[in-house]
């Protein structure tokens, strides 16, 4: 009765993995040659399914694995969803499922940055800890961060827009438009405040199938775009541009892909003429995914293809240390109190709340062991009210530090 029960559940959830389709991501990172790939993985003995997080840095030949965690992880785990490499070498951003975290080690340790609306979308910028978001309200307005996502500053309005930035500090780029009527590429040269309109011509942008929007990635020279269109047909074709999206040049063209059974997604690299195309999909046996990694380096137009079966090369890698930190204060910005909630991993030693004040002094600090919340009164350590200003808070260990100083203001 056990064995046919376990068979059961067993099937249901593969069959409710299969109906909503396996998941696969790539995003380039800050050096050449350097990928990072977030897929759904494989099913372990009791039938529950695995997501993984993993790097190459020989443009997908050989893969690295840096976090897992459950296709559904418990309340309170981050979530793997779409990722994002920041131009600072190791860092990269993970969101999805209303929250933002980021790494600063290569995807092995998380921190969670913020909780954001249901259609919020992200794009890393071209310096570190640049990073962009729009869309989390009905305005479309378009935020940026210098600091690795810990505070956002509102850009402008009303642009409902795909984003992706450019190689030239400043250049954002967007796209809209609707399925057989038309696109529009959108170019900024002042951080997002101003755009112009570049129509897309019918033969480079005019479809949308299975979710697959015309798409665009910055290149790795100034002004340098690729743009990724889908056909009814059910294949797609890669256009490069040297001019800001002005001018078009189809590189190529695959054939048919029945996109019920396989997931697609694509970045241009950091090095001249870099593309890859990803191409996973589930085992005739429900039990894993197979992965493919398409890498150009000639601008699209011919691919070297690298084969990963995530079964039988990964499912043997021991369990992965996972450090996840959830950091927030709330009120912020505060008049008299606020409570700084927390989350942290077990097996941490003497974990330590530090608020420093904008000179980085250490103004008080709180043991929080065995804690998921202090409150702190704006009294520092010598027992002053604190003035007002901007103020810092981060955790630290003995075994591990908080990644960031996280912003606190007082007024």
């Amino acid at each position: 009765m056990k064995t046919r029960l376990f068979y059961f559940l067993s099937l249901l959830t593969l069959l409710t993995f299969q109906e909503t389709k396996l998941q696969a991501q790539i995003t380039r990172s800050a050096q050449p040659s350097e990928i990072f790939i977030a897929t759904d993985w494989y099913a372990d003995n009791t039938g529950m399914f695995h997501k993984a997080l993993f790097h190459s840095a020989n443009n997908g030949e050989n893969l690295n694995l840096k976090y897992e965690t459950l296709w559904e992880p418990p309340t309170g785990e981050m979530r793997l969803s779409k990722i994002l490499g920041d131009a600072t070498p190791g860092t990269l951003y993970n969101y999805g499922w209303y929250e933002l975290w980021v790494s600063i080690d290569y995807g092995e340790n998380w921190e969670y940055l913020e909780t954001y609306g249901s259609s919020g979308k992200f794009t890393s910028g071209c310096i570190n800890g640049e990073i962009y978001k729009c869309c989390v309200n009905p305005q479309g307005t378009i935020w940026r961060s210098q600091d690795y996502g810990n505070l956002f500053s509102e850009i402008t309005d009303d642009a409902l827009y795909d984003l992706e930035v450019g190689n030239l500090e400043g250049n954002l780029y967007g796209r809209d438009g609707n399925a057989g009527i038309g696109y529009n590429l959108y170019f900024s040269s002042d951080y997002g405040l101003n755009f112009i309109g570049i129509p897309l011509d019918s033969t480079i942008a005019f479809w949308q199938m299975g979710g697959y929007y015309p798409r665009i990635s910055r290149g790795a020279d100034p002004g340098e775009l690729y743009l990724v269109s889908w056909w009814p047909d059910y294949h797609y074709k890669i256009f490069h541009s040297v001019d800001t999206g002005n001018t078009w040049t189809e590189k190529y063209e695959s054939g048919y892909i029945d996109t019920y059974y396989w997931q697609v997604d694509y970045t241009a690299g950091r090095a001249p003429g870099a593309f890859y195309v990803i191409r996973g999909r589930l085992t005739p046996s429900q039990t894993h995914t197979w992965l493919y990694i398409d890498y150009s380096n000639d601008y699209g137009e011919t691919f070297t293809t690298y084969f990963h079966d995530l079964d039988s090369l990964y499912t043997s890698v021991p369990s992965l240390h996972k450090a996840e930190i959830y950091i927030k204060a709330f009120p912020n910005p505060l008049k008299t109190n606020t409570t700084i909630s927390f989350r942290l991993p077990e097996g941490l030693r003497n974990p330590l709340l530090n608020i420093y004040d904008a000179y980085g002094n250490q103004i008080k600090q709180f043991n929080i062991s065995g804690k998921h919340s202090q409150k702190w009164d704006g009294i520092d350590k010598n027992g002053n009210l604190v003035k007002k200003g901007l103020y810092l808070y981060n955790i630290t260990f003995d075994n591990y530090n908080s990644q960031f100083n996280k912003l606190l203001i007082i007024n």
